[in-house]
């Protein structure tokens, strides 16, 4: 783990295509914008149908690339037993947190049908708010982000935000494919997943329209904050985007 600028925003995702399946229209969005986004891959991957450790290494890398991301990372925590609980990745992801300092973190929701999204999701909970408490032992000074949001996988919600991802859902699209071993069925050895479904970027595409549709954009990347959302200036509420009369929430 190499030192680092603070960075604008940090997604943590359990497995190497998490972020970019979730939020990845909004981290290249930040990119587009001048502020510096990276993703935090809690574990390799080792435990997927498809692929190796090795090669979704260098899918990841790929798919970062795609997004413009300021730096991509690794956690090393084991695919398929990340565990809130375990002081261990605790401290891990404590460390983390400490060396990379964004302002603002973006991970799992906490219902979901992947145990490690759930974990992961509990696990970020728990190291946001130690990471600022000088007293645990963990490398780095002490350091809390800003704010803590949720994006969604499986299982959606309700959003406190939605980002219009317009701009960047074909920079987002790239990067999903990027993961090829995942999202691409070919090759005699090839399992059938989920993700490898040929349906499975229409249902992505069909979910941003969902929620772009919401605040009349062509397309929306969901946020949950369990926090209540501090602005010192109005423009972000009376500029934000809204849906036309007509609309199906208009």
């Amino acid at each position: 783990m190499t030192a680092t600028s603070p960075l604008d925003i940090l997604a943590i995702g359990a497995h190497p295509d998490d972020a970019d399946i979730s939020c990845g229209g909004t981290l290249a969005l930040a990119a587009s914008q001048g502020f510096t986004a990276g993703i935090l891959d809690l574990t390799r991957g080792e435990m997927g149908t498809n692929g190796t450790p090795e090669v979704r290494d260098a899918e990841a890398a790929d798919a970062a690339r795609i997004l413009n991301l300021a730096g991509r990372w690794n956690a090393n925590l084991p695919d398929g037993a990340i565990h809130a609980m375990d002081h261990a990745q605790e401290r891990a992801l404590v460390t983390w947190i400490r060396r990379l300092r964004p302002a603002v973190l973006l991970s799992h929701f906490h219902q979901d049908r992947h145990p490690d999204h759930v974990q992961a999701s509990l696990l970020v909970e728990r190291a946001w708010y130690l990471a600022g408490l000088v007293q645990y032992p963990a490398e780095g000074a002490a350091f809390r982000p800003n704010a803590r949001w949720y994006f969604a996988s499986r299982i959606g919600f309700h959003p406190s935000v939605v980002v219009d991802v317009t701009s960047t859902w074909e920079a987002k699209q790239m990067a999903i494919l990027a993961h090829r071993s995942q999202v691409v069925r070919e090759g005699p050895k090839a399992r059938v997943t989920a993700l490898n479904d040929p349906e499975f970027l229409t249902r992505i595409e069909s979910r941003l329209r969902h929620f772009g549709g919401m605040i009349g954009v062509r397309y929306g990347e969901p946020f949950l904050s369990d926090m209540p959302l501090g602005v010192d200036s109005l423009a972000a509420l009376v500029g934000a985007p809204k849906p036309t009369p007509g609309a199906f929430t208009g």
